[in-house]
Formats: structure tokens, sequence, C-alpha cells
């Protein structure tokens, strides 16, 4: 949906912590320190249902600070989502609360934001113009659809008329969202699920009443409160902002900056460090261990393979259907993206 922007106003900080962040466009919290950025956030073709009280901007006509006159042709708005909270837990879960429909928007696993559109290139230092919207990175698992989800002793929360953001609270640095529907308080507090493409849903009313939360399919009930994991499934796969680049054939540069648009680094380190999934350092040519005590070489075929379709070969200690197969990506990307992997040397 494309929704008319004021001017914006964006702020990242981690929840538990007075300190700023560093430049990073694709910033990251961890299970033990979400962050939380205010900001225009990316939508990511959700139900038109979901916005019954945004409203939607038109197109206006140009104009020129500098001659302070209107020029021919018009500006359409940005395509953005105003007045909504993005949560970050790390690779395991990335959450939008939007605080004008009160109520989660999506929810997301493998990666967070790229602002490299609007907090400008690490290297050139500029900005997209006329861009405020940073870009999703990982895979989404849940998107909103229809009315308000929640319903109060059998009737909807929002059946009288928009509800009322109330504010956060944070309870060991996780916020609890707190919003008014009628005479009473819905909570609703979410964290990362057990199970890949999941998370876990904390809802309760003050005072206490008969909830009911109903997405698409799914349904979960109780008195005063409902808490229950959400299991979804792949709905989109999103790579950040892409940079141009030199794909006129494979190249370790453009490898390196595929692997940054990819968000490969969110579950693979390139200095020996552990995460998600295997580190790359050294990787090309190593004898590999596979789940069921077979190995294998990292040879090239073996790195085209591991990007292309990374269930064929498991590696030993990490779970299947992790990866995203990236089958959809062009030769000459993931020819880039193995001579980037060959290029990393064993950590010292």
């Amino acid at each position: 949906m494309k929704l008319l922007l004021p001017l914006l106003v964006a702020a990242a900080s981690p929840l538990h912590a007075d300190p700023f962040l560093t430049y990073e466009n694709r910033p990251l919290g961890t299970a033990d320190a979400p962050l939380l950025i205010s900001t225009y956030l990316p939508d990511p073709s959700l139900d038109p249902a979901v916005f019954a009280h945004h409203h939607v901007g038109e197109a206006v006509r140009k104009y020129s600070p500098e001659k302070g006159v209107d020029l021919p042709g018009y500006e359409s708005p940005i395509p953005g989502v105003p007045a909504a909270l993005a949560v970050n837990f790390g690779k395991d879960l990335s959450y939008v609360f939007d605080t004008v429909e009160c109520r989660p928007l999506y929810a997301w696993q493998g990666g967070f934001l790229d602002f490299t559109p609007y907090w400008g290139d690490v290297v050139r230092g500029s900005r997209v113009s006329f861009d405020y919207v940073p870009r999703l990175v990982g895979t989404v698992f849940q998107k909103a659809s229809g009315g308000h989800p929640i319903s109060i002793d059998d009737k909807a929360a929002d059946a009288d008329g928009p509800l009322q953001y109330v504010g956060y609270k944070l309870e060991k640095g996780v916020p609890r969202f707190t919003v008014k529907s009628g005479k009473h308080l819905l909570k609703v507090k979410i964290t990362p699920g057990k199970e890949p493409l999941s998370c876990h849903y904390e809802w309760s009313s003050e005072p206490p009443a008969k909830l009911v939360y109903k997405e698409g399919d799914f349904t979960a009930s109780g008195d005063g409160k409902v808490e229950f994991d959400y299991k979804g499934k792949s709905l989109a796969d999103f790579n950040g902002y892409q940079v141009k680049l030199d794909l006129s054939k494979p190249n370790v540069k453009a490898g390196n900056a595929l692997f940054g648009n990819y968000g490969c680094a969110t579950c693979h380190s390139t200095d020996g460090a552990g995460g998600h999934g295997p580190t790359l350092a050294g990787l090309a040519n190593s004898t590999v261990e596979l789940e069921g005590g077979a190995t294998a070489k990292a040879d090239t075929e073996y790195l085209l393979e591991a990007i292309r379709n990374p269930n064929a070969k498991i590696v030993k200690g990490y779970p299947p259907n992790y990866m995203p197969p990236f089958a959809a990506l062009p030769d000459v990307e993931v020819k880039s993206l193995v001579l980037y992997i060959q290029s990393l040397p064993k950590p010292e």
C-alpha cells in the first residue's frame, strides 16, 4: 500500500541499554538484548483490510524548494507503513507492531532491516533520493489479514471503532505493548519460538475477559489470557536493498557485496565464529562432515550446490530446512558468491 509519509523520525536503540547504535545499515539485536526501531517500514503485500484506520496518500504536484514553485508532473507517495515499530531478536525473530491498527502486522526470521537507501552507503555515505523506507532481510512467515485478530467476550476488539495505542513496557528488555479497546486494556508480548518460522504470543486483558485470537485458519482462546506458539510457513524471502554491481562476469568483489545483500552473514560467519550455519572461513576445499556419517570435499561443485540446494547435503550438527534455497539466482551471482567463499582464509 502507499501511505502519505510526513517528516521521518527514525530512532534505533537497544531496549536494555543507553548507548547509540554504531553506523551499520543492517543492525541486529539478540535474544537477550532485542532491538527496537521506530521508522517507516516496508509493506510486504499485506491485506489492505488490515489498514482500515490508516489514511492513504495521493499523488501531489512536484515542487522546487529552490524556486518556490510547483513543477510539471506529480510525485507519488513513498510506499511505507508509518507509525509502526520493528522489534528484532537477532536472526531468530523480527516483527512489526502497528500503533494505528494496534496489532502485529508481520513476522520474519533470518535477518532484520537494511537501511542502505535511507542511511546511505557505508562507502559513499550518500542516501537514495526520496527513499525513506528500509528493506526487509529474511523470510516472512506470518502476515496479518482482515480485521483485528482478537475478540473480547465474543466481540471483535475493534467492533466499536479503532483501538487506542497506549504504549509499551520493557520486561527484561522485551517490550509488552498495551492498547485500549473500550473498557479493556489489551496487552501483547511476542518472543522467538522454539522452531524455525515460529514465534510465541502472550495476549492478556484488564479487566480479565474471554479472549479469542484468530488469524486465518489459526485459533486460540483463553480466559483473561491467551498464550500460544504460532508456527508459520515461508511466505516470501527478502534480501535487503540491492546495490548495483558489476556482474559482467563472476568476481570476488561482487560476491562480497552479494553476501551482504542476501543476508548470508546472519547465519554464516567469515572469521570462524559459530552461528546458525557453518562458518565459511577456510571452508573452500576442506573436508566437510555430513549428517549420517558421510563426508564431502567443499570444492566448487559442492559450494554451488550448497547455495542452490542447501538440503542436498546437510552439514553435521545443523538442522535441515533452515537455509532457503537460492536456486533462482542467476549463475553469475552464485559463481560470484562461490569465488568470495573461496577467497576466505582459514581462521587464525
